[in-house]
């Protein structure tokens, strides 16, 4: 008896622990967004012209498929561009081509230290505060 209750409990607990290790990898795009729509802005959906901008960019057209634009709207003036990558892996290896190798090794811990980076995405125009979390 005590071995099935052991199993189970052990079993839980597994679970548990890959549950909030699921978690831990997700993007950080959300609560951004939910941060973003708290002060009154709204996702704006991006027009075929400015996807074609942002594709003939070379920074952005280096990310290619490993991140997303997203651009938060409250007023004609208060408008931020925040670039999601898909992962943090992703994040990394698109910037480690403008780095030295050096300085690659530790770069999301470096990264995250700005103001312009917040887990895998970064604010490209913005309120950082907002961005961060700390409004």
């Amino acid at each position: 008896m005590k071995r099935k209750i052991a199993t189970i409990v052990t079993s839980l607990a597994l679970v548990v622990v890959l549950l909030a290790t699921l978690c831990a990898c997700g993007s950080t795009w959300g609560s951004i967004k939910g941060a973003f729509e708290k002060e009154g802005y709204e996702e704006v959906d991006i027009s075929e012209d400015l996807k074609k901008l942002y594709e003939s960019n070379e920074d952005f057209k280096a990310a290619g498929d490993t991140a997303t634009i997203h651009i938060m709207k409250k007023s004609l003036l208060e408008v931020s561009i925040i670039l999601e990558f898909k992962s943090n892996k992703d994040m990394e290896e698109a910037l480690k081509k403008h780095v030295t190798k050096e300085d690659a090794e530790n770069i999301y811990e470096e990264l995250q230290k700005l103001d312009t980076v917040n887990g895998n995405c970064f604010l490209i125009v913005g309120d950082t505060k907002i961005f961060k979390g700390t409004k």
